[in-house]
């Protein structure tokens, strides 16, 4: 298969986590601040995700449960991450080792020295696993060597803001976190002098956002 449409395939794929989404909206405002203080909470969320008639879903609460106790994932992850629609990225840009207690918790974005930087950027502004990261990190190979040289942390939101206001990446703005009103007042707001962008391309780019 074509990359192109495998991305878009997977695109397609409901993650498990949105077939309780009131229950993961709940344990994302239990979890603001951090995943590592509220293992019950986590495991609690994966005890009623097994009782569903869905092998997605069983073996995502099987995930959580397995890092909640520590126990090594990778395979099981690589097996399983697609029927929950995470993409495998070339490069190992997304990896079991992002995520804690069975959630992602940290999304390393990269330059376009990876193949795969912009798929795995656009999923990340559009999958609901990503409503659960707390830490963002932009790593380049401009000088010869893997470094970061962005790094930001806070709810899903926060971290939004900062790649729209700090990186000036404003395709971030794709992402449904924004509602109308903060998009709008964006828009109105934005001044093309002062940022060295288009506000027509801005337009272009908000138009695809379903909120806008």
């Amino acid at each position: 298969m074509q990359r192109a449409s495998y991305f878009k395939a997977i695109s397609k794929v409901t993650s498990p986590l949105l077939l309780l989404a009131d229950r993961f909206n709940d344990l994302l405002t239990v979890t603001e601040n951090d995943l590592d203080g509220h293992v019950d909470h986590c495991l609690g969320f994966a005890a009623e995700l097994a009782e569903l008639d869905n092998d997605a879903a069983k073996t995502r609460a099987r995930f959580i449960s397995m890092q909640c106790s520590g126990t090594y994932t990778k395979e099981f992850f690589n097996a399983n991450r697609e029927s929950w629609g995470i993409p495998i990225f070339e490069e190992e840009l997304l990896s079991y080792t992002d995520f804690k207690n069975g959630f992602l918790f940290t999304f390393r974005d990269h330059s376009t020295s990876w193949s795969d930087d912009v798929e795995a950027r656009n999923w990340f502004y559009s999958s609901a696993e990503a409503k659960s990261v707390r830490q963002y990190q932009f790593w380049t190979f401009d000088n010869s060597f893997e470094e970061i040289v962005f790094e930001t942390t806070g709810n899903y939101k926060s971290i939004m803001w900062g790649i729209v206001n700090d990186l000036q990446d404003y395709w971030a703005l794709t992402s449904k976190i924004f509602s109308k009103s903060e998009l709008t007042t964006f828009y109105d707001n934005f001044d093309e002098d002062v940022s060295g962008f288009d506000k027509e391309e801005l337009f272009e780019i908000l138009k695809t956002n379903p909120n806008f």
